[in-house]
């Protein structure tokens, strides 16, 4: 009988690059080790908006840092491409679904009163 090593990352994930696109990262398995690239916080204060990136999978999305008020938005900002809008959420940290890394994408997070702060483009 053979032993099996662990899964190499093209095993393990569900989706790579543009066919992650619209896909929930931790139902596919890229949320296991993923990067945070950079970090956008609201001016006034208020929970942070951490863009994700999970290098085997070869997507990114934008996800609160911990739970928060429910009143937060925040954004996958995708050039070309409409955003993802997430709303925070008190029990979990919310999170986009995800796009491919061969976009353009930066995470935000919606100011009171308006307008959005956000990281730079990746």
């Amino acid at each position: 009988m053979a032993l099996l090593g662990p899964a190499t990352a093209a095993e393990a994930a569900g989706c790579a690059g543009n066919t992650c696109t619209g896909k929930n990262p931790h139902s596919q398995g890229c949320d296991q080790g993923a990067d945070v690239l950079d970090r956008a916080i609201p001016s006034g204060g208020g929970p942070r908006v951490e863009l994700r990136r999970s290098k085997r999978c070869s997507a990114a999305w934008a996800r609160f840092d911990g739970p928060a008020n429910e009143n937060w938005r925040a954004k996958l900002d995708i050039q070309g491409r409409k955003p993802v809008i997430i709303h925070a959420s008190q029990s979990y940290a919310a999170y986009t679904t995800m796009v491919g890394t061969s976009s353009r994408y930066r995470a935000c997070i919606e100011e009171y009163g308006g307008g959005w702060t956000c990281t730079k483009w990746h």
